[in-house]
């Protein structure tokens, strides 16, 4: 890359989530209610343009398409450590088979991850990718600082790549507690997002002046445990499951 450039802060605050019928370790991409509301928690305030359209192929070197001893091997090539509390099992609800293991330590999230493989009900080819940095216990502020720091790191490399208009969704909290940070669909159906729960957060409150005492809302989460959730799915409207 020759050219770098860094882009401020943009949010469409009329954009809608990217829908998805597969749900994945019991989160889903999911379709938000008719009104949401904004926050700029997390949010990247500049980023590198890489000038290419984004594609969602996977994750690291593991490609959908792929078949369970593919991925397998790329797991033993790139997380040696982690077969030895590698798992396989099947979703009920949709009967996908799913390979998960725990990473002692994942950039840019603190501490280790999950990381779950999810193949087809029917291809048994990997059809999405999930990445979860979890602070159990209760997360203090340090640590939900971390998590909102990894998730800003996160979208910024995202949101280098060109995405088809009104395909992104940024700062939307769809539920109480829940962020999703970024939400993306490429020119080929592929779905990706950033999802932080349990952390604090700042909402934006409508009808009032930018940058005024009145403009934002800190809502506190309550004691417990955080997340930070990366999600990518090969094909978000038509899902091969059952």
């Amino acid at each position: 890359m020759t050219n770098t450039k860094k882009h401020s802060l943009t949010i469409c605050k009329s954009a809608t989530l990217l829908a998805s019928v597969l749900l994945v370790a019991s989160n889903a991409m999911a379709a938000p209610p008719r009104y949401v509301e904004i926050s700029l928690t997390a949010q990247p305030t500049q980023w590198v343009i890489q000038g290419k359209p984004a594609a969602v192929s996977g994750y690291g070197n593991a490609r959908f398409g792929m078949n369970e001893e593919q991925v397998r091997a790329i797991i033993a090539n790139d997380y040696p450590q982690a077969l030895s509390n590698l798992k396989t099992e099947q979703y009920a609800i949709n009967h996908t088979p799913v390979m998960s293991i725990v990473v002692g330590e994942l950039a840019p999230g603190p501490g280790p991850a999950t990381i779950t493989y999810v193949f087809g009900a029917s291809s048994h080819k990997l059809i999405a990718v999930n990445v979860y940095w979890l602070v159990t216990g209760v997360a203090s502020p340090a640590q939900q600082q971390q998590l909102k720091e990894a998730a800003s790191t996160l979208t910024a490399g995202l949101l280098g790549y060109r995405w088809p208009l009104l395909e992104v969704s940024r700062g939307i909290v769809p539920e109480p507690g829940v962020l999703l940070v970024f939400s993306g669909k490429d020119f080929a159906g592929g779905g990706a997002e950033v999802r932080l729960n349990g952390v604090d957060i700042d909402i934006e409150k409508p009808n009032t002046v930018a940058q005024s005492p009145q403009a934002r809302e800190h809502r506190p989460s309550p004691p417990g445990p955080a997340q930070l959730h990366l999600a990518f799915v090969a094909n978000i409207e038509h899902p091969d499951i059952h």
